[in-house]
This record gives structure tokens, C-alpha cells and sequence, in this order.
């Protein structure tokens, strides 16, 4: 009888553990991915550049006929304006350019800023049309050049630039 209570308790051991072997083979799994990201800036993806052919008003002009006005899109990034024959105070000049932000998904603000080598005959100034371009947009910015002093004795001349600056802005 010993015999018979040993061996039920030692099966009723075996089984236990073996229940327990078997529910720990049977757990719950954990899985992990892990990694870095980087994004690099890159130029390619912002695209703002001059387009279409300028255009160009003397029509505030006392002698139109005498001034001669040239406005011109050299490269995608560089225009340029030629201006002669302003003669009286008042006279003045506007040429209006286009520009185009070609990104696919950057909107662009804009800034710009002037230089004048004779500040005392002439004005120069700029004004956009709007001051930032959406993605796929355009815009226009009007430059105008005004004689601020009717010369006298030789003729006066200028060098003159209005540099844009486009800066990138998520939309």
C-alpha cells in the first residue's frame, strides 16, 4: 500500500511538472524593431527662379521718346535693368518681373533689398506683389526707378541692384 500511495503521489508529481514544463513552453512573445532616421536638406527640392519676359512702363516719363528703358531675364537667378535718357526730376521707370517657386511642396517668403551708388540723383525701390509664393505659385515684383534731381552740368550715372532672398517655409 505504501508502494501503491508512493507511486500515486510520485504520478501526481510527474504531472504537475510536467503541466508546468508545458505551460512554459507556451508564453508570450515580445518583438522589437528598432532603428535612426535622418532627413537631409537638399536645394533640389526648392525651385524659385525668374520667368516670362519682364515688363516695362516710362510712361511717367517728361520726354518718353528720349528715355530708353531695357529689362531682361539673363538667367533662371539674374535679371537685369538699363535705364537712360531720365533728364528732370520726376521722371521715373518701373520694370516688373516674375517669379516663379517651382517646389513641389516648399512655399517661399520673400525679402529684398537695394543698393543705389548715387543715392542723390536717383531713388530706387521694389514692391512685391505678395510677399510669399506657394508651392507651384507666382508672384510679381515691380522695380521702380525714380531721378530724385534734375542734373546740370554732366550727366549722372548709377550703379543700382535689388537682391532677392527666397527662404524656404513648410506650408
Amino acid at each position: 500500500m505504501k508502494n501503491k500511495k508512493t507511486f500515486v503521489g510520485m504520478a501526481i508529481m510527474i504531472a504537475v511538472l510536467m503541466l508546468g514544463v508545458g505551460y512554459a513552453d507556451i508564453s508570450n512573445v515580445t518583438l522589437n524593431i528598432s532603428g535612426t532616421l535622418s532627413a537631409t536638406p537638399s536645394d533640389e527640392n526648392f525651385k524659385v527662379k525668374f520667368t516670362v519676359t519682364p515688363s516695362t512702363d516710362k510712361t511717367e516719363v517728361a520726354n518718353s521718346e528720349a528715355a530708353t528703358m531695357e529689362a531682361l531675364i539673363s538667367s533662371d537667378l539674374l535679371a537685369t535693368i538699363e535705364v537712360s535718357g531720365l533728364a528732370a526730376k520726376g521722371d521715373k521707370v518701373e520694370a516688373t518681373y516674375t517669379i516663379e517657386n517651382g517646389s513641389p511642396d516648399l512655399n517661399a517668403a520673400l525679402s529684398a533689398t537695394t543698393t543705389n551708388s548715387n543715392s542723390d540723383y536717383f531713388s530706387i525701390s521694389y514692391e512685391f506683389a505678395e510677399e510669399g509664393i506657394t508651392a507651384k505659385g507666382t508672384t510679381t515684383i515691380t522695380v521702380t526707378v525714380e531721378l530724385i534731381k534734375t542734373p546740370v552740368d554732366t550727366d549722372e550715372e548709377a550703379e543700382v541692384s535689388v537682391e532677392i532672398t527666397a527662404s524656404p517655409v513648410q506650408p
